[in-house]
């Protein structure tokens, strides 16, 4: 029993240096996770393997927003209007940018996952989408 969970807690600690690794790569990192899953299943219920997708991404984007925090906060006092203004816009250019992809996952995200997520899929995609 002990050295089970240590192992698992070993599973975890690796899953937290791909994410680590890929999340400030330009690649997916969750693709790396659901290939992680396939050679280093974590031994864990349906449930508990979605929330921990969730919040070891979590982690991950803290770290990117902790780092650029200042380049991407509009309202800082140091900043001058123009500047503000450059930065609501990338804001700006960065919502419009993700509202196709939100709008297509409320619709089809049931469809996606039972038909894309999968070991299979996000190989052949790592593999087309590098070349």
């Amino acid at each position: 029993m002990i050295l089970t969970s240590f192992i698992e807690c070993l599973k975890a600690i690796l899953y937290g240096v791909v994410e680590g690794i890929t999340e400030w790569m330009p690649v997916s990192s969750t693709g790396h996770m659901i290939l992680l899953d396939e050679w280093a299943k974590l031994d864990v219920s349906k449930e508990f393997w979605e929330l921990f997708l969730v919040v070891i991404q979590l982690g991950a984007i803290m770290a990117v927003i902790v780092t650029f925090f200042k380049k991407l906060w509009p309202f800082s006092k140091v900043r001058t209007k123009e500047k503000r203004k450059d930065v609501l816009i990338i804001w700006r250019n960065i919502i419009i940018a993700s509202l196709p992809a939100a709008i297509i996952g409320l619709f089809l995200d049931d469809y996606l996952d039972a038909h894309f997520y999968n070991f299979y899929t996000v190989a052949a995609m790592l593999i087309l989408y590098g070349i």
